[in-house]
């Protein structure tokens, strides 16, 4: 019986997962740009470390945090960015857990002068696991409902699983505009907790991802010259069955950055019990040399109810370097228009 109850609820836990946070997600999602896709390794002309940390729902016992920290660097001669990642995900008074680490390769194109495609590809090695001993079964329970032990009594070694994925990108932009597509899980593993002869696939998840950046202030041919601009971008996503749009607007006037967004806007799918709007995103960012921070706050607008959440904080660290390497004359000639945060 015991046997069972665990096979139960972590059962109940993994299509819980499955439907809620499969996947990774930031609302600052480009300032987690190897998080989106792997074709932003080697965004810019040198070294990158960024930092991205996220308390989602505080308002409620076992609260979700997400900590991301990745590293890349663009290499001229290869015309190529190389980089690595690592996320870590943790979901619940169980610590339903996620790490991410992966190596990421991403190749520049130039299609023309004002045209270029980065493919990108991410190999990846992911853990799943769960902590028993912070779980209370039934066979624990006595009448007036006080466990009668703790739940390390119980059979812990199916409390954690990894296994080997790959995501692949692409992407095109032009000094004003980008769009590209990822497609996360290629190899769909086994992400189960339940032992020999169970499955849970880890489906493919697809997004799609653009926008324009309208040039203010500056000359427009020179990304680093741009002093003012507005910029509008989306965030399209669908995994195993479902779907959500992000839409949402940057202003930015050096050293500052404010932003509005709405996520969780279903497009082909409703789920169930929810509202179409899932939340509000206010932004803001501040950079200073090559440090930039950006902060943003969501406001819960679904039945969820944001008093009861407290929506989410997060925060996001952005640090380049070595950014006076030298690089061939036409390769400068178009940058990536993406917003910093």
């Amino acid at each position: 019986m015991k046997k069972r109850n665990i096979l139960i609820i972590l059962s109940i836990l993994l299509y819980t997962a499955q439907l809620l946070a499969q996947k990774v997600q930031f609302s600052q999602f480009y300032a987690a740009p190897l998080v989106l896709s792997p074709s932003y390794t080697g965004l810019i002309a040198g070294s990158r470390v960024v930092l991205n940390y996220r308390d989602q729902w505080p308002n409620i016992p076992g609260t979700f945090t997400t900590y991301a920290f990745s590293y890349d660097q663009y290499f001229d001669r290869m015309k190529s960015g190389i980089g690595i990642s690592v996320v870590r995900d943790v979901a619940g008074t169980g610590n339903l857990n996620l790490t991410d680490i992966g190596l990421l390769y991403s190749y520049d194109i130039m299609i023309n002068r004002f045209w270029h495609v980065r493919p990108g590809i991410k190999f990846k090695y992911g853990q799943r696991g769960i902590d028993i001993t912070k779980l209370i079964f039934g066979s624990q329970l006595t009448l007036d409902g006080a466990p009668t032990s703790g739940s390390a009594d119980h059979d812990n070694t199916l409390a954690k699983t990894g296994y080997l994925d790959v995501d692949a990108s692409a992407l095109a932009y032009h000094s004003r505009y980008w769009g590209g597509i990822t497609v996360a899980n290629l190899l769909r593993p086994n992400q189960t907790l339940v032992g020999i002869g169970n499955e849970s696939r880890v489906p493919i998840k697809i997004s799609l991802f653009g926008g324009t950046r309208i040039p203010i202030k500056g000359d427009s041919r020179k990304s680093h010259e741009i002093t003012e601009s507005v910029t509008f971008s989306m965030l399209y996503q669908t995994q195993d069955g479902s779907d959500q749009l992000d839409l949402g607007a940057y202003w930015k006037k050096v050293p500052f950055t404010l932003g509005l967004w709405f996520r969780g806007i279903p497009v082909f799918t409703k789920p169930s019990g929810y509202e179409a709007l899932d939340a509000v995103i206010v932004l803001i960012g501040y950079e200073i040399y090559d440090l930039r921070f950006g902060y943003s706050f969501d406001y819960t607008l679904s039945k969820l109810n944001q008093s009861a959440t407290g929506g989410a904080h997060e925060v996001s660290i952005i640090y380049e370097f070595n950014k006076n390497m030298k690089l061939k004359r036409k390769q400068r000639q178009v940058t990536i228009p993406c917003p910093d945060f």
